[in-house]
């Protein structure tokens, strides 16, 4: 039987214009859970020029205001931060949050943020590979020795164990087939069409079963930026003025986005629920909590249908 959708909320945590108070966010996180969405998901860079919020301790704000809802991360930029810090953090939120975490990763970010934190850029992948292998053997809680390139360990341990799942991003060839060798899923990039899951998810599960292990324990979701609105034009308005203070004038919001009426924005997604993705990241344009009830209230319910229909 397929796994029911998981319909969660990409957080805009990044903004050209001054931030939303601390509890605006607070509040959103709670109508997120209130109105019976099922995650909320973060983004992640350590330079930018937009204002823009780090995404673990964001997650922390959301954990302390919720008791249901996923808690995850779309992506954390892995390679930009210590592998074993970041276990330790995903180790805290995992447990204040009563083991709600979902940790997303890839090896994106800007040279200037490589040279920062002291990572060779051009050893990205290198250090990504050791950093999920680390993160995976800490995030277990028993002592890990490792040795490897980028890495040392020797009996160290971070407790409380938190089994968290761990899925990687990106649509390229390399971020594909370390989803598969790796991770418990993939996260499709905004970038692209539904009609190229099939392959992409192909190569995937190709990567899975080449490494040795079982392709249908893994789950497959994606980053969707919407805006659901009666006026396409106003809801189009709105994603642009917030994807290009994030993207940059480059993001084409007319292919990569969904926007319009409600049952319309339903319909694209649902394209997606047929194609096999089961964790929806709604990336929303802001923090309006009209729009948000728009969501949970008329699209989330037409796409769960769907999906309840279909198992």
């Amino acid at each position: 039987m397929p796994p029911s959708v998981s319909v969660g909320i990409h957080v805009p945590s990044a903004s050209v214009a001054p931030l939303d108070s601390g509890e605006a966010y607070a509040e959103f996180f709670r109508q997120v859970e209130a109105l019976g969405l099922d995650a909320v998901w973060t983004e992640d860079r350590i330079f930018h020029d937009a204002n823009m919020l780090d995404p673990l301790m964001l997650l922390a704000s959301a954990a302390a205001c919720t008791r249901r809802i996923e808690l995850g991360t779309a992506v954390l930029v892995v390679t930009l931060r210590a592998a074993a810090v970041v276990a330790r953090q995903v180790s805290t939120l995992h447990h204040l949050s009563g083991g709600r975490v979902a940790l997303g990763v890839s090896l994106g970010g800007r040279p200037e943020e490589y040279a920062a934190v002291a990572v060779p850029m051009n050893r990205r992948v290198t250090v990504f590979r050791e950093s999920v292998t680390v993160i995976r053997r800490l995030l277990a809680g028993e002592p890990v020795d490792y040795q490897g390139q980028f890495f040392r360990l020797e009996k160290a341990t971070v407790r409380p164990a938190a089994r968290v799942s761990l899925y990687v991003g990106g649509h390229a060839e390399g971020p594909l087939r370390r989803a598969g060798e790796l991770a418990d899923g993939w996260i499709m990039s905004p970038f692209g069409a539904v009609r190229d899951f099939p392959r992409l998810w192909r190569a995937v599960r190709d990567a899975a079963h080449a490494a040795g292990r079982n392709p249908d324990a893994l789950v497959a979701g994606r980053l969707l930026y919407v805006a659901v609105d009666d006026d396409r034009n106003r809801a189009r308005d709105a994603l642009r003025g917030f994807l290009h203070g994030y993207y940059g004038a480059r993001f084409d919001v007319d292919q990569h986005a969904i926007f319009g009426p409600p049952r319309e924005v339903a319909a694209r997604l649902i394209e997606h629920v047929e194609a096999g993705m089961t964790k929806l990241m709604l990336g929303v344009p802001s923090l309006d909590l009209a729009h948000l009830r728009r969501l949970a209230t008329e699209v989330a319910p037409a796409v769960r249908a769907h999906s309840a229909a279909a198992r």
